[in-house]
């Protein structure tokens, strides 16, 4: 009734809006790009561009390929991307539209790359579009001779201060940074990405099937790791990698560095209760930050369950002693209702806790959409940082 989930086409829009140079057109009616459009405006804070070909009431009666076929070569024309992306809607989905048909007509009368994506909302979660997009870039690329110590990001969309602090360090270590699938890539990039000779799942939910299938395609070993959120999760990160290519683990001071700031403020977090409602990349990953610091995690909300998420969740459970309420892609009320009952001293979410926050008076951070640094050694120096002004300022 209440779903935390939303549909396939937001999943694929959000996977094609991280390519620079690449552009998404929806074959279906004006809502579906103006909604999507408007959300991801507001979580990013910057214009966002979804192409739409406006479908209507008769066009789903009678069909509009000509429609979809007209609007291509306008995108090209007026936009003069390198890639269109062409994604169907529950609109044109439904009535069948042949969607390969139309771009087989028109791919040599064009200058950018085409290729098309089953995005009807009707047919899956976000989840399914991030997955079902990566693997139709995965096409794209070119099987080649592996370069030494690179790596590819794979299902890291959220670009900003966060991935500039990750490119940060991994520079330290003297490993290439190959691709990011998707945030801030380009069609160059993306037809490169079998250049790495190693992927790194940054997601728990979307990243593990594409990595398998550039692992069968492209014959790139994977890791999937928890997220570099917070010492203990950045260290074992960054280690693990560095393992695999055997070079020195450059990154001590900072480790150590941030260990000896982040102490100064145990004594105020300790004992202060937390409700995390985030995906289960985020989750996991903010559940053993927080169990460190002696903050107790009375709830523990899952957007989605990846394929490893509830083991190494029980794992990180058993390691810190706590017994958060855990949540496994709830409704709305469920977070509600488990809120309003233990009451916790800060809620780390996002955007949909906002109306819970101000309601219950209780301070939220937005961990999921805002543009602080939250990975590696620096993002746990600020974490806790924000963390403490937060509950300071309540």
């Amino acid at each position: 009734m209440e779903p935390q989930r939303t549909c396939k086409l937001f999943g694929a829009v959000r996977a094609v809006l991280g390519i620079k140079d690449a552009l998404p057109l929806i074959h279906g009616p004006l809502g579906c790009s103006y909604h999507i459009r408007y959300l991801l405006s507001v979580r990013s804070n910057k214009p966002v561009k979804i192409l739409t070909t406006g479908m209507n009431q008769t066009d789903v009666v009678f069909g509009a390929e000509d429609k979809l076929e007209n609007a291509i070569f306008r995108v090209d024309k007026e936009y003069s991307p390198n890639l269109i992306v062409v994604l169907t809607s529950c609109a044109s989905s439904i009535i069948g539209e042949d969607i390969g048909r139309v771009i087989k007509k028109i791919r040599n009368n064009i200058k950018p790359e085409i290729i098309n994506i089953n995005a009807g909302g009707f047919e899956g979660t976000q989840i399914d579009g991030y997955e079902e997009s990566l693997c139709a870039l995965i096409d794209l690329m070119y099987k080649s001779e592996f370069k030494k110590d690179a790596v590819n990001l794979v299902s890291q969309f959220r670009g900003g201060p966060d991935l500039g602090n990750l490119k940060d360090d991994f520079g330290k270590l003297k490993i290439d940074i190959n691709c990011v699938l998707t945030s801030n890539s380009t069609l160059e990039m993306i037809k490169n990405a079998g250049q790495a000779s190693l992927n790194v799942s940054m997601c728990e939910a979307s990243g593990i099937l594409p990595c398998k299938v550039m692992q069968d395609k492209l014959d790139i070993p994977f890791l999937n790791e928890i997220a570099p959120i917070g010492v203990s999760s950045s260290s074992s990160f960054f280690r693990k990698i560095c393992d695999f290519f055997n070079v020195k683990y450059k990154l001590k001071d900072d480790e150590v560095n941030a260990r000896s700031k982040i102490e100064k403020y145990s004594e105020y977090l300790k004992g202060k209760k937390v409700a995390i409602v985030a995906g289960s990349t985020r989750a996991i990953a903010l559940t053993d930050f927080v169990s460190e610091l002696g903050m107790k995690p009375l709830l523990v909300s899952l957007d989605f369950e990846g394929r490893n998420t509830i083991n190494t969740l029980e794992e990180i459970i058993k390691k810190n002693g706590i017994n958060p309420v855990i949540l496994k892609e709830p409704e709305y009320y469920d977070i509600y209702k488990y809120i309003k009952e233990l009451m916790p001293d800060l809620i780390l979410g996002g955007l949909g806790e906002i109306g819970i926050s101000r309601e219950m008076n209780i301070p939220l951070f937005d961990v999921m959409h805002a543009q602080e640094i939250t990975m590696g050694f620096r993002g746990a120096v600020e974490l806790i940082k924000n963390i403490k002004k937060i509950l300071a300022d309540q």
